[in-house]
């Protein structure tokens, strides 16, 4: 078979299926026509009518109905209860502003949960960055220091002598006494002019 018999065969199922359209559609539009005043001559009066007038029908959803139904999952309609004066426009409207509210609850919930959880993330954010600060206030050796002089600084701060200071951290005796000269000048201590 062919891609011109498959595209033939699919138009023959379209002309079909739209065949069928209109004769519910037709059939739809017959039942909910205005009835005569008076039964047909033929028609029993004390046997009811298979469909109910367009008024009497109230949309309902029911999530164990096996048909589909249209958009949203709306169930089959069901006949009004006696006696309730329903407007054949205001049933389906009251639905759809029903699903409208609900998805917009739904999504506003999300929205909610999304700021929580942002609100959450800078807490924490902010809860690190204290730490940090508290932290480098707390070690003023660090400032201003490379970090490979940090233990060399740190010696030099509590006065021991440059020739200690290189033996202990391996760096060169010049190197040490810029450490010391580096600890002098933040503590305000006038340098060595030697």
């Amino acid at each position: 078979m062919g891609l011109r018999e498959l595209i033939l065969a699919a138009i023959a199922l379209l002309a079909v299926y739209v065949g069928y359209q209109l004769y519910r559609a037709s059939r739809a539009q017959h039942a909910s026509a205005p009835a005569p005043d008076g039964p047909p001559a033929d028609v029993p009066t004390d046997v009811p009518t298979e469909e109910p007038e367009p008024a009497d029908i109230v949309v309902a959803g029911s999530d164990d109905d096996d048909e589909p139904g249209p958009l949203y999952g709306v169930g089959r309609p069901v006949p009004a209860p006696a006696g309730a004066d329903v407007a054949p426009d205001a049933a389906p409207d009251a639905f759809q502003h029903e699903l409208e509210v609900r998805q917009l609850r739904r999504e506003l919930e999300q929205q909610g949960n999304a700021l929580a959880e942002l609100r959450r993330q800078l807490d924490e954010i902010r809860e690190q960055l204290r730490a940090h600060r508290e932290q480098a206030d707390a070690d003023p050796a660090t400032r201003g220091a490379s970090p490979e002089y940090n233990e060399a600084l740190v010696f030099a701060r509590r006065g021991l002598d440059a020739e200690t200071i290189a033996e202990r951290c391996g760096i060169t005796v010049a190197e040490a006494e810029l450490v010391q000269s580096l600890a002098r000048s933040q503590s305000g201590e006038p340098g060595n002019a030697s």
